[in-house]
């Protein structure tokens, strides 16, 4: 039992912390210039806040994980689908407001966005098959519930790996310190 809680609450806030989390903290978080001296361009920093801002609403979905009932391992099933839903949903979001953001005005700034919502759509698609391959499962019991936890857990503990898709907009250097210097990044993450 003490395995099947464990399991379930890494099920059910793996996805949040390296999916949603770990993009959302890397996605605004404060890094320090490479120079000091040099600052971001007012236009990029207007894309980073936008960006910052969609990244935010996205992961608004992901406040509540699922509550599990030991003694109702249907209902424990349908919470973490609905979990998984939220996600889908919230992964979703996330990629349109980095489309909605536009193109970066800085070089290689397409290449970036594409690079993003591509690593934003596979994650979603791997959330997505977990979802509903724990949907189709059928629970009746502890052990029952109990295996398809396990099941979800090994694909979504391959997702909590990754930094998260803001890295590749990160790794562009002109967006990596518009994300730094962000007034909305800093304050909707608290690195005011």
């Amino acid at each position: 039992m003490k395995r099947m809680r464990r399991t379930a609450s890494r099920i059910a806030f793996a996805p949040a912390s390296a999916v949603a989390v770990a993009v959302l903290l890397t996605a605004c978080g404060a890094s320090k210039p490479a120079d000091a001296g040099h600052h971001a361009d007012p236009a990029a920093l207007a894309w980073a806040d936008k960006v910052c801002t969609g990244v935010a609403a996205g992961s608004a979905k992901l406040s509540q994980p699922p509550a599990l009932d030991p003694g109702n391992p249907q209902r424990s099933k349908d919470a973490m689908v609905g979990f998984l839903t939220s996600l889908t949903a919230a992964l979703d979001d996330m990629a349109g407001g980095i489309r909605a953001a536009g193109v970066p005005p800085v070089p290689d700034g397409q290449s970036a966005v594409d690079k993003a919502t591509t690593t934003l759509g596979e994650t979603r698609s791997k959330v997505a098959d977990t979802k509903a391959k724990m949907q189709d499962a059928k629970v009746t019991d502890q052990a029952s519930l109990q295996k398809v936890i396990g099941e979800a857990d090994g694909t979504m503990s391959k997702l909590s790996e990754p930094e998260g898709p803001i890295k590749d907009l990160k790794a562009n250097p002109e967006l990596n310190l518009a994300f730094a210097e962000s007034p909305t990044c800093k304050r909707v993450y608290g690195n005011a």
